[in-house]
């Protein structure tokens, strides 16, 4: 316990480690191209929850949502290993590389859990199979939308 104490309060101090640029022989081609994809990866891997996110709040009802934000976030932990590789050529901050490294393995592990759970009900969802089935899914979800709006106002109203 005293270990994992001393690991935490020390997670920002890089005195230990030298930055990455010294160890060992990177070319500059090597580092830059080391570091280069490494933002580029973060830089994916930020996006992509974003948009992931930005869709699922567009729909009213989202069947699986928490397999969606665990999606999200072990892609944002994922690249938060990325980016901090590339930090560590300047910054040499292997601590919390390592915590970020350990939160990403528990999220996986529960997207992992949650897939094995949800994945079969949701091959077993009946998706529409043509455009007419899909455009009267879309127009119910519509009129669901409405009629929720309709009853806040005769709340609001007190019909």
């Amino acid at each position: 316990m005293n270990e994992i104490i001393a690991f935490l309060q020390q997670l920002f101090d890089t005195s230990d480690w030298p930055p990455r640029w010294v160890c060992g022989k990177w070319s500059d081609f090597h580092g830059w191209l080391y570091v280069g994809s490494d933002v580029a990866i973060w830089l994916a891997y930020f996006i992509i929850p974003v948009v992931i996110i930005w869709f699922v709040q567009k729909r009213p009802k989202v069947p699986f949502l928490p397999v969606f934000w665990l999606f999200a976030a072990f892609i944002i932990l994922c690249g938060a290993t990325h980016i901090l590789d590339a930090i560590i050529f300047w910054w040499p901050a292997y601590r919390l590389s390592a915590l970020v490294r350990f939160l990403t393995a528990i999220i996986s592990f529960a997207t992992v859990f949650a897939l094995i759970r949800d994945l079969p009900k949701l091959l077993d969802a009946k998706a529409p199979n043509s455009v007419d089935d899909f455009e009267n899914s879309r127009l119910r979800l519509e009129l669901e939308e409405k009629d929720a709006e309709i009853s806040q106002l005769k709340k609001q109203l007190k019909i």
